[in-house]
């Protein structure tokens, strides 16, 4: 491939995700069955049946766009006008789409770091100059050093890039610090474009920060089905910005990919997001069960791994402790946790991502525990773990 670099996360899971027994490492939440999605409306199971497969609009139906737009209450009580929402098969397409609309050679683009690869690789490949605003575990947390991105915007730049809640770290802005990234973004003039697909996830309360399309009028934000509402398998995100520029140009970049989505998905989605709380209260419920099974795990075992706990998200950013990395030392130097998680994936089934593929510290891993069976998975890793450390 001579335009993007091997997508190396996908790929690792192209190799593993669906022959792995045990998924510790989903960023995805628990799903439902497609029947259990049409029980919660009156009516959904017949319109689903009688819906003719013919193609749809470009943009997403104009009910399903009116529906995301009625969750940005931030906007009014009437939310974001349906027409600044532009619907994709997916948050990758969304991202893709993003990029080749809006980055040219030359420009500057700061994106968090680290990061899903393809906000970095997609403007990297655009020919834009990609400036790393790096995460840096203090205090208990994953934070971001301000100092640097303002040193980055009085050099200029087209966007900033971020995702929140982060993956792979769980990291999250406090209020005061989102406001901070939007003023900055502003009197630099630049575009503030949001990752928010695991918005929802926080941990707190209050905890949930406004949209980016809210929040400020160069905005934009990125979300999907497949996190919060844990309905991945009907690959349907959006866009949503108060800049009906932007999402024109984008959706003239979508004339050469999907060009639009899935019929059947699109319906579903409408359900979906009409009984969206409902959906993301189960995922979060879920990932609370799960996060105090992972906190008693990593307090039990602080001679394999330490962390900064995550504010939000389903996923977690540990990194291997001095007496477990010293077990695992590779050419990448000690602490290589991709070795001990393809021993652990071939002894006992149970797949960990490791840090390497977002480019960081090869001692660190992502956990994931959005998912139902997470519990079982996390008993198999310590049943590893024990009789490991018993035979050495």
């Amino acid at each position: 491939m001579n335009f993007f670099r091997p997508f190396a996360l996908e790929r690792y899971f192209a190799a593993h995700e669906f022959s792995a027994r045990w998924l510790l490492c989903s960023s995805d939440c628990e799903t439902i069955a497609l029947r259990e999605l049409l029980a919660l409306e009156p009516g959904a199971e017949e319109r689903l049946l009688s819906l003719r497969l013919g193609y749809t609009q470009t943009r997403g139906a104009p009910s399903l766009r009116a529906a995301i737009g009625g969750r940005y209450t931030g906007l009014g009580a009437r939310g974001m006008d349906p027409d600044l929402v532009l619907v994709h098969a997916g948050a990758e397409e969304g991202i893709l789409n993003f990029f080749l609309a809006v980055i040219e050679k030359g420009d500057r683009v700061v994106v968090n770091a680290p990061c899903y690869q393809s906000l970095a690789e997609i403007p990297r490949a655009l020919g834009a100059t990609v400036l790393p605003w790096r995460l840096r575990e203090s205090g208990g947390r994953w934070v971001f050093d301000f100092d640097e991105l303002s040193g980055y915007l009085e050099g200029g730049a087209k966007a900033v890039v971020v995702n929140l809640p982060h993956n792979p770290t769980g990291a999250l802005l406090l209020p005061a610090e989102f406001d901070r990234l939007v003023e900055s973004c502003a009197r630099a003039g630049c575009l503030l474009f949001v990752d928010e697909v695991y918005r929802q996830l926080e941990h707190g309360p209050g905890r949930r920060l406004p949209a980016a399309c809210e929040a400020y009028e160069n905005g934009v934000s990125l979300n999907v089905l497949s996190k919060s509402a844990g309905l991945a398998g009907l690959r349907i995100g959006w866009l949503a910005t108060q800049r009906r520029d932007i999402l024109d140009k984008v959706a003239a970049v979508k004339d050469y990919n999907s060009i639009c989505s899935s019929g059947p998905s699109e319906v579903l989605a409408e359900v979906a997001i009409r009984h969206f709380e409902a959906l993301a209260e189960r995922s979060r419920s879920l990932c609370s069960t799960n996060l105090s099974l992972l906190r008693d795990f990593m307090a039990g075992r602080p001679d394999f791994a330490r962390w900064s706990e995550p504010e939000g998200s389903s996923i977690a950013f540990p990194s291997l402790a001095p007496p477990e990395a010293a077990r695992w030392a590779s050419g990448k130097g000690p602490g290589d946790a991709e070795l001990m998680a393809l021993r652990l994936l071939d002894e006992a089934g149970v797949l960990l991502l490791p840090g390497a593929y977002y480019g960081c510290d090869p001692s660190y891993f992502r956990i994931g525990y959005g998912r139902a069976n997470m519990g079982e998975a996390l008993a198999r890793l310590e049943g590893w773990l024990d009789t490991r450390d018993a035979k050495e």
